[in-house]
């Protein structure tokens, strides 16, 4: 080392000119240093051909490169361009050199949970889309509800199911590929040490080119390798490749802009769009910001960014989706299981959707089947999210285990174009969702019966009323408080006209309303899916209804006084995605129509058929999990049970049916209670079966003997089966319930309104005994110690 005031050493041409110089810097110093030795006397591009000296020539050339005495002084080079040029080469050694090693540590630990998260997720909703039923079950703990169709999502078509699983899975071994990746040992770029750079082919050459006449070559060919490491690096942060990524950023938020119209009209809590509307306008703001950050390596800044709203969108909305779910699904779980510990298998209490919230259970079904990829169109938008995700992913663990990757940035940098077109994006955006909730709510103002609406902009017209884009009409009302609201409900046939004119309507939820026959305006709504009609007065349903390919749920009871007469012969014929039959109440029909083309049916109910005599077949019904036949007193056969035997969870078959004792299960026994006259519906004593007639096949037979107690049990007696609500009923309870009352016969009676019909003076102990056991548990609707003091209200 040289003190202060030395003279500067003389060194000769092949040997090192500043031996700290060279261990401090790292090979790309060495080489950019060396390049900017030789000055070009013109300016020309490309790399200088340089003609040999001669031997005569050779002083001259050696007194022009080390001038003063050929000695070289550092300050020598001082010029604008090799100082340019070191600060270049500074700069790109600093942006080589690897993370510390506990900082990459700790970075790769950190995004290894993420990634773990992103599988998982990934995984369940695998889970979710082949097994829709019992993943939701788990999640949301309903899987004794109904015998776990509480649900009761569609499976997929299997075209959808494989694209569906395809898809997932392949994004999953991404995720895992990642991890991979993140474990195995990267490879890293080592610098060499001094002694090896003392040693290496460009220093050797140096060194001697004093003794040959061709080193003037040799150094030509290492500033053409110096001009080509540059021009390497440069092309890493091309226009080209920046332009690139930001058309992906478009396509990105394109995808998204999807997801987000889909939100929004599929009516989904205003927390949820507002919270996915920030975060799509926030990831275009942002990146309109990264564009002018005044930062060295902001291309690290606007990776971590991307990958911010990358894994909100794939990942973080969803997840806000299931949370919202889970803490607005306050099912009656208590209630529930008194229903359970009080009344018999199979009675209308006892099924989960008596006590659960509809408008809510509605929501909650809803946003849970958002979550599923449900057409081609959903697919490719969260394909298109997930491949975005993994990429974003895989680059940035890249950059964790090669920090000499990173680029100086990702996008243009001061693109005003660019910035301009993201930023009007976002404005855009934020009005358009906006203006979309604000005027579909006030279209719907008029209309409390619309549960949910599409969040959809509407052209308000003054006055109008079907300009709501309605998607759950639910109107209710659960206890009729007096005779003549029972008899004389309130008209809704206008109201359904109106909220079905634009065809929006997926959800018809009406009990104790009075819609005698269908509005034609219904038939708009192809996407129909849940349609329930309790004690409406309707008593058939028009040819066009078989057009509403995409029911789900199909729920209808009657009214003793104006019972369903008959239905269409091929109504069920396209209904494929009919999960749900609840028929009730149907008195006088005699035929149902075929259950051809219930291919996805899961549970059946048929209760209170009087004329009934034949079940149509069940040769479609291979998912069916779950049948309840009730009160169906002259049922002589059943249907062979052979294609629903796989499936079937729950069997239910209560109260008479003749083929319980006349020869159908194999012995005629006309003795039996079940073959006596009726003690409740007086239908005349059985018959045996004739000979000519078909008997209970093997795999009937052993599906009977599964279920030993829900099997020809339960006969009805008069006063344990609630009758329609009479002026002589309904007048001692002034529609108060749970309140005491006399009945004629002299038992035991309280006001109840059974099945949702008018508040009635019910002599069924199993109501009393129900309310007994909620008060002293505390649970249910606080009870009123005026009227309930003899129950145990205090």
């Amino acid at each position: 080392m040289m003190g202060p005031g030395s003279p500067p050493r003389k060194v000769g041409w092949g040997e090192d000119l500043d031996v700290e110089s060279t261990h401090l810097a790292s090979p790309t110093d060495d080489i950019l240093y060396n390049s900017s030795r030789v000055a070009p006397t013109t300016n020309v591009r490309g790399p200088t051909l340089v003609k040999p000296a001669t031997v005569s020539e050779l002083p001259t050339l050696l007194t022009k490169i080390q001038p003063g005495g050929g000695s070289i002084r550092r300050e020598s080079v001082g010029n604008r361009r090799s100082s340019a040029t070191r600060r270049l080469s500074t700069s790109i050694s600093a942006a080589l050199l690897p993370l510390p090693q506990t900082k990459s540590v700790y970075l790769q630990l950190l995004f290894a949970g993420v990634v773990v998260i992103c599988l998982v997720w990934t995984v369940w909703l695998i889970m979710l889309n082949t097994a829709p039923n019992y993943t939701v079950n788990r999640v949301m703990n309903t899987e004794n509800f109904d015998n776990g169709v509480f649900w009761l999502f569609v499976d997929p078509s299997p075209y959808l199911l494989w694209l569906s699983v395809v898809g997932l899975s392949v994004a999953g071994i991404g995720y895992v590929a990642i991890l991979v990746k993140m474990v195995a040992r990267p490879k890293r770029r080592v610098s060499q040490a001094p002694g090896s750079l003392r040693s290496s082919p460009k220093i050797d050459a140096t060194k001697n080119a004093s003794e040959s006449i061709n080193s003037a070559k040799q150094f030509t060919r290492r500033v053409t390798s110096s001009a080509q490491l540059i021009m390497a690096l440069a092309q890493t942060d091309s226009v080209s490749r920046q332009l690139a990524k930001l058309g992906m950023k478009i396509g990105d938020l394109a995808f998204e802009t999807v997801l987000l119209i889909q939100i929004l009209e599929a009516g989904s809590p205003t927390p949820i769009v507002a919270i996915f509307t920030i975060i799509i306008a926030s990831n275009a703001l942002a990146c309109a910001t990264t564009m002018f950050l005044p930062f060295q390596r902001i291309g690290l800044i606007e990776t971590l960014v991307d990958l911010l709203f990358d894994l909100l969108i794939v990942v973080g909305c969803p997840m806000l989706v299931l949370v919202y779910c889970l803490s607005t699904f306050n099912f009656p779980r208590d209630k529930y299981a008194i229903n359970h510990e009080v009344f018999p298998p199979g009675w209308f209490e006892q099924q989960a959707s008596v006590v659960a919230d509809p408008a809510q259970t509605a929501v909650i079904y809803k946003s849970l089947k958002s979550l599923r990829i449900s057409s081609t169109l959903d697919f490719f938008a969260r394909m298109g999210v997930q491949a975005t995700l993994f990429l974003r992913l895989r680059h940035l663990v890249n950059l964790i285990q090669s920090p000499w990757k990173q680029r100086t940035c990702v996008y243009p940098r001061r693109r005003r174009s660019a910035a301009i077109l993201f930023v009007v994006y976002a404005i855009l955006l934020i009005v358009f969702v906006e203006e979309s909730v604000r005027t579909s709510t006030i279209a719907c103002d008029p209309h409390p019966e619309c549960a949910v609406h599409a969040r959809r902009w509407t052209i308000l017209e003054s006055a109008s009323l079907t300009q709501c884009p309605c998607l759950m009409m639910i109107d209710r009302d659960i206890a009729p408080k007096s005779y003549a609201e029972w008899e004389q409900p309130l008209n809704v046939t206008a109201k359904v006209a109106q909220l079905a004119t634009r065809g929006d309507l997926q959800t018809v939820q009406l009990t104790n309303r009075f819609l005698p026959v269908l509005p034609d305006e219904l038939r708009r709504c192809t996407e129909l899916r849940h349609l329930t009609l309790e004690y409406t007065h309707t008593q058939t349903l028009p040819d066009w209804f078989k057009g509403f390919t995409e029911l789900e749920f199909l729920h209808l009871e009657s009214k003793f006084t104006s019972p369903f007469v008959v239905l269409p012969d091929d109504i069920f014929r396209d209904m494929s995605s009919l999960t749900f039959i609840h028929f009730a109440g149907f008195v006088p029909m005699k035929r149902l129509p075929s259950f051809q083309g219930l291919t996805n049916l899961k549970s059946l109910t048929l209760a209170v058929f009087l004329l009934l005599d034949q079940l149509p077949a069940f040769d479609h019904l291979h998912r069916l999990e779950r049948l309840l036949v009730t009160c169906v007193p002259i049922l002589d056969t059943l249907p062979d049970f052979a294609p629903i035997k796989e499936n079937l969870k729950s069997l239910i078959l209560t109260d008479r049916g003749t083929w319980c004792c006349n020869g159908f299960l194999g012995e005629c026994n006309l003795q039996h209670p079940m073959c006596q006259i009726h003690p409740l519906w007086g239908t005349p004593a059985a018959t045996c079966l004739a000979s000519d007639r078909e008997k209970a096949t093997p795999d009937t037979l052993a599906l009977i003997e599964k279920y030993p107690d829900n099997i020809c049990n339960g006969l009805l007696y008069p006063g344990s089966l609630e009758g329609p609500p009479t002026p002589a009923t309904m007048d001692p309870c002034n529609g108060t319930l749970y309140r005491q009352c006399i009945d004629a016969s002299g038992f035991e009676s309280m006001c109840y309104n059974a099945r949702f019909m008018g508040i009635a003076c019910d002599t069924n102990p199993f109501p009393i005994k129900m309310r007994r056991y909620q008060i002293a548990r505390g649970v249910g609707d606080p009870c009123n110690p005026e009227y309930e003091a003899w129950l145990g209200c205090k």
